[in-house]
């Protein structure tokens, strides 16, 4: 009997957010540099191996990005909510890359654990899961968490001298 492979199923990114406060873009980035994460990525993956004679494997992956959201935006000026806005969206793009990782490293796991022993698709799995983080810790080591794609606040735009 052929068992009918089922792809790896990646659940949408559940989205979450953390109030930050401050009442300046300086104030906030303040807030954020003593952070030990401005925004993360996580992800739990989990599988389920069938025990007949052609042992079939279902693996699901959650995913999870949890962002920065300044309370006080909408009082801000709109020099400094350009900023905060540029820094928002390299952060999220820095975060996706995370879970990018995660479905090119768990894509197609579940069609090499598919046969095994239970012994031996747990070590597909356990290997596919320590590459996976090798990878999320290069990653950040290249990206210098994100710093070198743009994640660093400009507290300066709100300082600017008008001109008039």
């Amino acid at each position: 009997m052929r068992v009918t492979e089922m792809p790896v199923d990646f659940a949408d990114t559940e989205r979450a957010s953390s109030d930050v406060h401050g009442g300046t873009l300086a104030a906030v980035a303040s807030v954020i540099s003593q952070m030990d994460e401005a925004g993360k990525a996580e992800w739990s993956p989990t599988y389920i191996m069938t025990a007949d004679d052609a042992p079939a494997v279902t693996v699901t992956v959650k995913t999870k990005i949890t962002m920065p959201r300044w309370s006080e935006y909408g009082t801000a000026c709109q020099a400094e909510k350009g900023e905060w806005d540029r820094f928002f969206a390299a952060l999220e793009t820095h975060e996706q890359g995370h879970i990018d990782l995660v479905r090119q490293h768990l894509g197609g796991i579940d069609e090499q654990m598919a046969g095994q022993s239970s012994d031996g698709a747990k070590q597909l799995w356990v290997s596919a899961l320590q590459d996976l983080q090798s990878a999320s810790d290069s990653y950040d080591a290249d990206t210098d968490h994100g710093r070198n794609q743009g994640t660093v606040i400009d507290v300066s735009v709100g300082t600017q001298p008008s001109s008039g």
